[in-house]
């Protein structure tokens, strides 16, 4: 889990967060619509975490799905409304200045990972990576070509 809480939902409840970050332009994503892709991603943390987290932890769990293009899952923005609500209330801001705050400093975060991401892989290793994936797709023996898209043009909405 990524992070812990307690009082998000309930008064001394323990709640976890599980974050998970995907880009909706990967190859094995394109046949799909984007809102299953979220319901996707949260099914598969919901069947690996929260079983565990309500019988052993007493807590609850949550998904915290995000994607490269900058939109959040159901689950995220329950999160995100409940929170800004919460701290809205206490520091006493509207909720619509708390709301766009944490929307803010969360595109900032994920534009901080990317970059960060960027300058760790040269442009050598990055085309290693591709060559690599490529073997592998053909090892599998998948029919179809696959388009890769240099990091380089990896774009996020900030807005």
């Amino acid at each position: 889990m990524d992070v812990f809480c307690i009082g998000l939902w309930g008064k001394l409840q323990k709640s976890y967060i599980d974050v998970r970050i995907f880009h909706p332009g990967a190859p094995s994503y394109l046949p799909k619509a984007i809102k299953p892709l979220y319901r996707e991603q949260e099914a598969q943390k919901k069947r690996a975490y929260a079983k565990r987290v309500i019988e052993i932890e007493k807590g609850s769990f949550s998904p915290f799905v995000l994607s490269t293009s900058g939109g959040t899952g159901e689950e995220c923005g329950r999160v995100m409304r409940t929170l800004a609500s919460k701290i809205a209330d206490r520091h006493g801001n509207t909720y619509r200045e708390t709301i766009e705050h944490i929307r803010l400093r969360l595109r900032f975060a994920l534009l901080r990972v990317v970059v960060r991401c960027k300058t760790l892989l040269t442009e050598g290793e990055l085309q290693r990576m591709a060559i690599l994936r490529v073997c592998l797709v053909s090892l599998r023996g998948s029919r179809t070509k696959i388009k890769y898209t240099p990091i380089s043009n990896i774009d996020i909405n900030l807005l």
